[in-house]
C-alpha cells in the first residue's frame, strides 16, 4: 500500500473539485509526510549523529564509512548522497559537537563571576561527554586546512566566553584561550581528573591575566 499523501487526504475531506482540462505540474511526492529533500536532510542528520557516536566509542580511525552507516541504519549509497568522503562528514560532526557544547555551557554557566562560571561549565560538559571530548578536542586532526579553520573559529568562540574583556582576536585572548584548551586536552588525557571545579580554578588565572578589566 502506498503511503497516504496529506494533499490527497485534505482533498478528500473537501468538496470534489472540477477537473481541469489543462495539465498541471504534479506536486512533489511525500513519503511519511516528508518530501524528498526533507528525507535527505533527515538521513544526513542521522549520519552526523552516527559519526559522533561511533568515533566517541572507537576513535576517529575506527569510524569507517561502513561503521557509520551501520550505526545510522543506512547503506553506503545514502552516505555518498550527503558526503563525498569521511573528512567532510567529520567537519560537519565537529561543527555539531561544538554547537552542542556551547549550548550546554550557556545553559550551565551562571553565577556572579561569568568567566569562572563559563570555565566550570566547560569542564563539566567535557566530563559529562568524555567520548566526544576526546575525539573533537584531543584527537582533532588539524592537518587539514578546513578542519584547522574550524578549530580557529571554535577557539574564537571560546575566547569570547573565557576572555570577554580582551579585544576579539587579540594576542591576549588567543594566548589565554590556547592555554586553557591545552590544559583541557591534558586533563582529558589524564582521565578527567581533578574535578571540573578544580581545573576551572587552575585555568582562571590565565583568563584573568588576559581580561584587562578583571586582571
Amino acid at each position: 500500500m502506498s503511503p497516504r499523501s496529506p494533499l490527497r487526504h485534505a482533498e478528500a475531506r473537501g468538496a470534489a473539485a472540477p477537473r481541469s482540462t489543462q495539465s498541471a505540474k504534479a506536486p512533489p511526492r511525500l513519503y511519511g509526510g516528508l518530501s524528498a529533500e526533507e528525507r535527505q536532510a533527515e538521513r544526513r542528520d542521522r549520519l552526523i549523529v552516527a559519526a559522533i557516536q561511533v568515533s566517541a566509542r572507537t576513535g576517529r580511525e575506527g569510524a569507517t564509512v561502513a561503521a557509520i552507516c551501520a550505526e545510522a541504519g543506512l547503506t553506503a549509497r545514502y552516505f555518498y548522497e550527503s558526503f563525498p568522503n569521511r573528512e567532510v562528514l567529520f567537519r560537519a560532526a565537529f561543527g555539531r559537537v561544538q554547537d552542542e557544547l556551547f549550548a550546554r555551557i550557556a545553559a550551565q554557566a551562571s553565577g556572579r563571576d561569568p568567566v569562572l562560571a563559563a570555565l566550570t561549565a566547560f569542564f563539566a560538559v567535557l566530563a559529562e561527554y568524555p567520548g566526544p571530548a576526546r575525539v573533537f578536542l584531543v584527537e582533532l586532526d588539524e592537518t587539514e586546512a578546513e578542519m584547522k579553520a574550524l578549530g580557529r573559529a571554535a577557539a574564537a568562540r571560546f575566547g569570547a566566553l573565557f576572555v570577554p574583556d580582551a579585544e576579539p582576536g587579540s594576542l591576549a585572548q588567543a594566548g589565554a584561550t590556547g592555554a586553557i584548551i591545552q590544559i583541557a586536552r591534558r586533563w582529558i588525557q589524564e582521565g578527567f581528573k581533578p574535578a571540573p571545579e578544580k581545573v576551572a580554578a587552575i585555568c582562571l588565572p590565565f583568563a584573568r591575566a588576559a581580561n584587562p578589566q578583571r586582571g
